[in-house]
């Protein structure tokens, strides 16, 4: 049986501790040298033959963030917060078989930034580090990449590290189908030319955001040759196109000059990437005509328009894609995927 748990105990058993330089933990994401993380879809994984293990995870930044809990196949929701502590994860597992573990952080960028520091787990377990998956997508994107609210029972409720959930978002899904890793740079309220906010909207665009190892830090610069994608997925416009505080309409000629400068930058360090621009399904027009014009400049750039919601229950939380419309775009964006690079 296997016996989820969220809360913090230590085990009344011996147990051992694997530290997280230890070469049966695979990251996937942006972590820096001490194992600090903050990205949505940042995901350390290993795969465990034992009865019992706990994750020590320390929230550094923030009030409160939140993983998704992945153990052969079965998902769990696990609140972290302040201090470093140790959450069990699975007791009681079938002993004699090697189980994949992997923590999805599942929470926004933006609400914290986490330290993992390693699994305690009984005694008599063994480790073993994942394959390397062959594949890699990097998904960049706004609050629709991010999952924000896709669990909300209602379009009133607002993004929660309870109703967000960055496993089930799109490009997650996506991934996963085709057996990729996965690198997501998503924030809410950000654009690529500007942002939502009503003033200093172009202070911290995504593309600029994009140079950051940590969301919520400037200190460290990450290093694009740690992760050179296969296929890079783009919808950025949706914020870019809010006019809060009566701003002026987004000028075309601004967002396609933002635009072919963070291709020419993501070219500068994955040349030979399959990339997609992208927007909806919240708002498409007028970035949606002007997509084909940016595309047209490059060689392996392609366009792909989600359409508007066409049913009630493809909204959730403030409007944004519930789980069942992110998986009719995780579809659109698989077969994308799958025709511009004949992947299977």
């Amino acid at each position: 049986m296997l016996l989820l748990l969220l809360a913090f105990s230590a085990w009344a058993k011996e147990t051992q501790i694997v530290p997280p330089e230890s070469p049966d933990i695979r990251y996937v994401g942006r972590f820096t040298n001490d194992f600090r993380f903050g990205w949505t879809g940042s995901m350390v994984e290993t795969d465990f033959n034992g009865t019992e293990i706990s994750a020590i995870m320390d929230l550094v930044q923030g009030q409160k963030a939140a993983l998704t809990v992945v153990i052969d196949g079965e998902e769990t929701f696990v609140p972290i917060t302040s201090g470093q502590r140790i959450y069990p994860l699975a007791s009681e597992l079938p002993s004699g078989k090697m189980h994949h573990i992997a923590l999805f952080k599942r929470s926004e960028g933006c609400t914290g930034t986490l330290r993992f520091g390693g699994f305690e787990a009984s005694v008599d377990g063994s480790f073993a580090s994942p394959l390397p998956r062959s594949r890699k997508i990097l998904a960049i994107g706004d609050s629709i990449t991010c999952g924000y609210g896709n669990e909300a029972a209602t379009s009133k409720e607002g993004n929660t590290i309870e109703n967000q959930n960055g496993y089930m978002s799109y490009a997650a899904i996506a991934a996963r189908d085709l057996d990729a890793d996965l690198m997501m740079v998503c924030w809410s309220g950000k654009g690529l030319y500007r942002n939502l906010d009503r003033t200093n909207d172009r202070v911290a665009a995504l593309p600029d955001l994009f140079e950051q190892t940590l969301p919520m830090s400037k200190d460290e610069t990450w290093n694009h040759h740690r992760f050179i994608p296969d296929v890079i997925s783009i919808n950025l416009g949706t914020n870019d196109m809010g006019r809060l505080g009566n701003k002026e309409p987004l000028k075309q000629e601004d967002y396609e000059r933002a635009y072919a400068k963070f291709i020419t930058r993501l070219r500068s360090f994955a040349p030979n990437a399959k990339i997609i621009i992208s927007i909806g399904p919240m708002t498409n027009e007028p970035v949606a005509t002007w997509l084909p014009k940016i595309a047209a400049q490059f060689k392996n750039v392609s366009v792909l328009i989600y359409p508007p919601y066409a049913e009630r229950d493809e909204s959730a939380g403030h409007g944004h894609p519930s789980v069942k419309k992110d998986l009719m775009m995780a579809r659109r964006l698989e077969g994308q995927i799958r025709e511009m690079t004949g992947w299977e």
